[in-house]
């Protein structure tokens, strides 16, 4: 008698385990935050096609929109996870009951696990993921740079009317229509342009654990071919002797457009904390 009580207490207990539907829930779960992601992506390349403003009438830009989703996402998450903390997942699963998550009614401990996933996983790699945007597409802008007070000085300087170092006579002479400072520090091409925007959150990370000491350094050497870009097929280059004899030499690196033409930014004198030029270099961008 007792081994058919037994026999039928275990045909009355729910299956152990993960069966197949949940695991097609997950799956698609993961799948729905994959294609949300990308869709968030392409949206936000077409703000940045659109001059960076969000839509005709409104005076938003798409770093604004990325700041607003990466604070709902922040916070959506951690009511998610304090949710998850609180959630008993054997207690779930013994009550048969389903949840209604609008397009299909799920068991509980399903449910929970969905919502744990979200809170564990995908939510924290979408703040990632918008974090990172903003950061590798406001290297494009100059008050990207900007954002860092090290690096007020260049920006500043190129801004000046009176300046005459490189920077400053391509920017009041609009040589550069947009995004000067990118254009002129990445070198062209897929390759290039990853290169730059992995330096420049290097650069942030440097600059947010504060492992930098001022005047600030560059690791790597200009290359010429950034300048040659644009300069080497201009007639009033060409009409220069000087810049035909030397192409061989500028297209390897053996010699520096600088050597002749100057500065491109302020000098580590003038950007050293001290120096009388630091306090003017320093001022806060307008």
């Amino acid at each position: 008698m007792s081994e058919d009580n037994g026999s039928q207490d275990r045909e009355g207990e729910a299956p152990s385990g993960i069966g197949q539907r949940e695991v097609l829930l997950t799956v698609g779960g993961v799948a729905a935050a994959v294609a949300a992601g990308a869709a968030a992506w392409g949206v936000l390349e077409i703000f940045v096609s659109q001059g960076h403003a969000v839509g005709s009438g409104l005076n938003v830009t798409y770093l604004e929109v990325v700041t607003v989703l990466g604070t709902l996402v922040c916070v959506l998450g951690v009511i998610l996870c304090i949710r998850t903390a609180r959630t008993r997942f054997d207690a779930a699963g013994t009550p048969r009951n389903d949840v209604n998550i609008g397009v299909a009614r799920v068991p509980a401990l399903v449910f929970a696990r969905l919502v744990a996933l979200l809170a564990l996983i995908v939510l924290p790699a979408t703040a990632v993921f918008l974090a990172n945007y903003h950061t590798f597409e406001g290297v494009h802008e100059v008050r990207g740079c900007a954002s860092c007070h090290v690096m007020l000085p260049m920006v500043n300087d190129m801004m000046d009317p009176g300046s005459e170092t490189l920077a400053a006579l391509h920017y009041k002479n609009r040589w550069i229509a947009d995004d000067p400072c990118y254009h002129c520090h990445s070198d062209y091409g897929l390759g290039g342009n990853l290169e730059a925007k992995m330096t420049g959150f290097r650069h942030l990370a440097r600059y947010t654990t504060r492992t930098y000491q001022e005047p600030i350094q560059a690791r790597v050497k200009f290359d010429n071919n950034n300048c040659l870009h644009c300069h080497e097929k201009a007639p009033k280059w060409v009409a220069v002797e000087s810049h035909t004899e030397a192409l061989q030499d500028l297209i390897a690196n053996k010699t520096t457009c600088v050597e002749c033409h100057g500065d491109p930014h302020p000098t580590a004198e003038q950007r050293t904390p001290g120096s009388s030029d630091y306090p003017r270099l320093m001022e806060r961008m307008k």
